[in-house]
């Protein structure tokens, strides 16, 4: 984590070189860098120490100093600035709650994993897709060992189990022809839209009336 946390800080300060003297990066170009560039090197494999149980306050503190840095450049506010509400001004998120969001979508992507993908075997049985469970598997261990085990595969376990719907993704109604427009073409139509001027604006109005 301070690997990584090094190397953002890094290039956030490379990152202030990109605007020039007549105009600077607008703020939404310099959020938009944050969250592509910089946020996804700062939260690299994250789920190695972002589970239940874990030590996170000093991984959590640095993020936030980050990310705090961050703000002050994309809108510009001085160090003293109060930190209630910047964040929603800047347009992110706190970064608790992005990590919680993060976690909770990492998690789900084991819903459609291959059932040859050996972390199944460290699943427990409902979740295993019919594969063999390796010896070091949650329910193999005794109730203390469970209760003492602080791991992200408990986490997926416990995350998993509350899962109740299923979606495929290549049900019939999702074809093609079987879609809405092509159920009711008759009463669906489509208008161009060409505001050149304020006569073509007004026309368009009344077309959609």
């Amino acid at each position: 984590m301070h690997f990584y946390a090094t190397k953002y800080l890094s290039i956030l300060s490379t990152m202030k070189m990109l605007g020039n003297s007549s105009r600077d990066l607008l703020s939404i170009q310099k959020q938009l860098l944050y969250r592509t560039c910089i946020l996804s090197i700062a939260l690299y494999r994250f789920q190695l120490w972002f589970f239940k149980g874990a030590p996170i306050v000093k991984n959590i503190t640095e993020l936030k100093k980050i990310q705090w840095r961050a703000i002050l450049w994309i809108i510009g506010i001085f160090q003293t600035s109060l930190s209630e509400g910047i964040e929603a001004i800047a347009g992110l998120i706190p970064i608790t709650l992005h990590l919680c969001k993060l976690n909770g979508r990492y998690h789900l992507c084991y819903t459609s994993i291959s059932p040859l993908h050996i972390i199944n075997s460290l699943l427990d049985s409902q979740h295993s897709k019919n594969q063999s469970p390796h010896r070091t598997t949650t329910f193999k261990l005794t109730i203390k060992q469970q209760d003492n085990l602080k791991s992200s595969i408990k986490d997926i376990n416990e995350h998993l189990s509350s899962v109740r719907n299923y979606f495929n993704p290549l049900y019939p109604l999702f074809s093609p022809s079987l879609r809405v427009v092509n159920h009711f073409s008759s009463r669906i139509s489509f208008h161009s839209s060409s505001f050149s001027s304020d006569e073509n604006l007004y026309q368009h109005l009344q077309n959609l009336n």
